[in-house]
């Protein structure tokens, strides 16, 4: 359990976090339960996990925690390490896994029935006041080992990021003021209103229109050309830790190439939208420490609920990372792989040629889009520099 490496200079640690939790509902199962309001419901105990990557050395922390609420949507624990672990390592930040869900705790007894004989979760209506807790706990000035935490920033992706727009909803606004801003990301919802910070990170398979809230004050939604619901390099992480800690695939059969079963030829999404999460996570912890709102980003072009696209297939409009600004591919043009993995048509040689007649243009083509990236605050400079070192490395536009 736990990341597939640690970092140099980080140092992994998990805790046992205990207490009572009150759960929270909406106004319509509120009416249903004929009460006025959730603190007329019964508290209960509860036992769960988390896990914090952290810097060894106190000095070298920004004191900032970014808590991610673990998605369960293949019946385990699935972090964020593979969207946001190469920022939090460049940047100090502490990194917080939390089990908050019912389906959290059957796997962690099955991996290890003494270590997590005592957790205990209750449905997940007390998910939200666990959550709420986990960030109360690590602002506790003898929480992590005499390094202060002085921002806590919640993140939840997919399955987690609908639980978070839930919290916003109902929790943040009413009861608790725990978290300092919020990353919502590939879920759809609207502005909540609140009065934190607020990124939703949306791929191509959320755009359809719905999300439609425009930038606000405290709001911001960041819509990635190119990107998809789930991608290769999600989903070689996922399967990974799955055999390590399982010792059996669980993803793999749903992950289009990488699917043993044969299911699909063709290759699932290769965007790189780890550097979206990780220019939104700097973009956000900016917004809360200095009070500097990220710059508003066009939205991707929707036609009738569908994505217009350019001559080639790719999305008009959005944020452009280097990959969809200077592209070597057509992303999700024809739809999924399989569910949510999107799919990468690479361009054959004499497309690439035509579009990069020399390999020195192909770099200045990447090098020129990462430099506007990191004007408009959507890539970091350590990824522009990854980016250009990867391009200068390449073969495009062939052999």
């Amino acid at each position: 359990m736990g990341l597939l490496s640690v970092p140099r200079g980080y140092v992994q640690e998990e805790y046992l976090v205990s207490g009572m939790a009150r759960p929270y509902y909406g106004p319509l199962v509120l009416a249903q339960l004929h009460v006025a309001a959730t603190s007329q419901l019964p508290a209960m105990p509860y036992t769960t996990r988390i896990i914090v990557v952290r810097p060894i050395r106190p000095q070298h922390s920004n004191h900032t925690a970014v808590v991610t609420w673990e998605n369960v949507t293949f019946g385990h624990d699935i972090d964020e390490w593979f969207d946001i672990g190469r920022q939090v390592e460049a940047g100090g930040y502490t990194y917080v896994d939390a089990s908050v869900q019912l389906a959290s705790a059957p796997l962690l007894k099955a991996f290890d029935p003494v270590r997590y004989a005592t957790v205990s979760i209750p449905v997940d209506a007390y998910s939200y006041d666990i959550y709420s807790q986990v960030a109360q706990a690590l602002r506790h000035p003898d929480a992590i080992h005499s390094t202060p935490l002085r921002h806590v920033l919640a993140l939840g992706a997919s399955q987690s990021g609908f639980a978070l727009d839930q919290y916003l909803a109902d929790v943040q606004p009413v009861q608790q003021r725990v978290y300092d801003g919020f990353l919502v990301a590939v879920a759809n919802g609207p502005d909540h209103h609140t009065d934190r910070p607020v990124i939703r990170l949306l791929s191509e398979d959320e755009i359809d229109g719905t999300s439609d809230s425009p930038d606000a004050k405290l709001y911001r939604q960041w819509e990635i050309a190119g990107s998809a619901h789930g991608n290769k390099a999600d989903f070689d992480y996922i399967a990974a830790t799955e055999r390590r800690d399982l010792g059996v695939d669980l993803v793999d059969p749903l992950a289009g190439d990488n699917s043993p079963l044969g299911l699909t030829a063709c290759q699932m999404n290769r965007f790189p939208a780890d550097q979206a999460y990780a220019a939104a996570l700097v973009a956000l912890r900016r917004w809360v420490v200095e009070g500097k709102a990220p710059a508003v980003q066009p939205r991707v072009k929707v036609v009738a609920g569908a994505i217009a696209r350019d001559k080639v297939g790719n999305a008009i409009g959005g944020i452009r990372l280097p990959a969809m600004a200077a592209p070597t591919a057509a992303y999700n043009r024809t739809g999924d792989c399989v569910a949510l993995d999107g799919r990468t048509e690479p361009f054959t040689t004499a497309q690439l040629r035509r579009r990069y007649p020399t390999h020195e243009m192909y770099v200045e083509a990447v090098t020129r889009a990462a430099r506007r990236s990191v004007r408009d605050g959507v890539l970091t400079p350590l990824a522009a520099h990854r980016v250009s070192a990867e391009a200068r490395a390449s073969r495009v536009p062939g052999p």
